[in-house]
């Protein structure tokens, strides 16, 4: 008979300053290895309820926010709160809420940049990173990014239609079921808008993939119709704040052991340059610990969910390389 999944318990956690949602797997004890997961937009942690089975059936604590303004972790109302240094600032006080002196980090999307620069601004709470989706992007002193993406893509590009306020209204309209299905089984390689304009005119037939199930979809649309999207667009916000704050930074190295892997179909894969950057040096040389690229064949860019299995292995693999220092120090928090 097949072992019971392990059980993935919630609750809310004090730090800096919000209430965070944090779903957990594993081993409850502070002295079990642990894995922070950290997700994208529109997402929850609910990205990883594979990825915490698999790694939770192996011993792994598996620790799991709703970041910031999403879900069931607090919502602030200022923009400007959702800079770099206030979400990396909500791990860190989340670590010491759970007297976690450092752990695995595992990031996506959104989740990926948010997890670069943790290890950037506090590499001693991260013992080793496997990112998906989003590559390192060093701050390039001559560029914002807002300018960057205008000249790129043109105003119409759903980074800067994000900046305009009020602009998560427009995601009351949708039906979010279909919604949430279209954004996260999107195939395309082109400089995609997520133009809720497209997504509320199209007729297409929607099949759900086998790694998706209704059952998924509403869990999110229902957390979303609550919530809304303010949180997530938020981030986008920040931007070029997070450009600005970011400046003594320049030049700066991820110093973490680092695993990166991206679906060949990827969007985020397939901007300009971003090829290059990963295959020929430019990772390598601002993330001098990058171990491994692996590309996936075929995979889009939701890829912890699409490719579930495979994923959690690649992670497994490599975190379990770093596990086994039995003088490990333990949080004296």
């Amino acid at each position: 008979m097949a072992a019971a999944a392990p059980e993935i318990r919630h609750r809310q956690v004090e730090a800096n300053g919000i209430t965070m949602h944090v779903a957990e797997a594993g081993p409850a004890s502070a002295a079990a290895l642990a894995v922070l997961f950290v997700h994208g937009f529109p997402e929850l942690w609910y990205s990883w309820r594979h990825q915490m089975e698999h790694l939770a059936a192996r011993g792994y604590r598996c620790v799991a926010p709703d970041l910031r303004g999403y879900g069931g972790t607090s919502v602030p109302p200022d923009p400007a709160s959702y800079t770099a240094f206030h979400v990396v600032g909500d791990l860190v006080a989340l670590l010491d809420a759970l007297r976690l002196r450092q752990v695995f980090v595992v990031g996506h999307d959104w989740g990926a940049i948010v997890s670069w620069n943790l290890c950037l601004l506090r590499p001693d709470r991260v013992r080793a990173l496997v990112n998906l989706s989003v590559a390192f992007n060093p701050r390039h002193p001559s560029a914002k990014p807002l300018d960057y993406f205008r000249r790129a893509y043109g105003d119409d590009y759903y980074v800067c239609k994000f900046q305009e306020p009020g602009y998560e209204a427009q995601f009351a309209s949708l039906d979010l079921k279909r919604f949430f299905k279209m954004a996260i089984t999107v195939e395309t390689t082109g400089s995609s808008a997520m133009s809720l304009q497209k997504m509320q005119s199209s007729n297409k037939q929607i099949t759900l993939p086998s790694w998706l199930s209704e059952e998924d979809v509403s869990y999110l649309a229902s957390v979303y119709a609550k919530t809304g999207f303010a949180g997530g667009l938020n981030y986008y916000r920040c931007l070029d704040l997070n450009w600005e704050l970011m400046a003594p930074w320049t030049g700066a190295k991820v110093q973490v052991p680092t695993k990166f892997i991206v679906g060949d179909g990827d969007l985020a894969y397939h901007h300009p340059g971003v090829k290059g950057y990963i295959h020929k040096g430019g990772l390598k040389r601002d993330v001098p610990m990058l171990d491994e690229v692996v590309v996936i064949k075929g995979a889009g860019h939701f890829i912890q969910q699409e490719r579930a299995q495979e994923i959690s292995e690649h992670i497994y693999e490599y975190i379990k390389k770093f596990s086994t220092d039995p003088t490990r120090e333990l949080s004296k928090l």
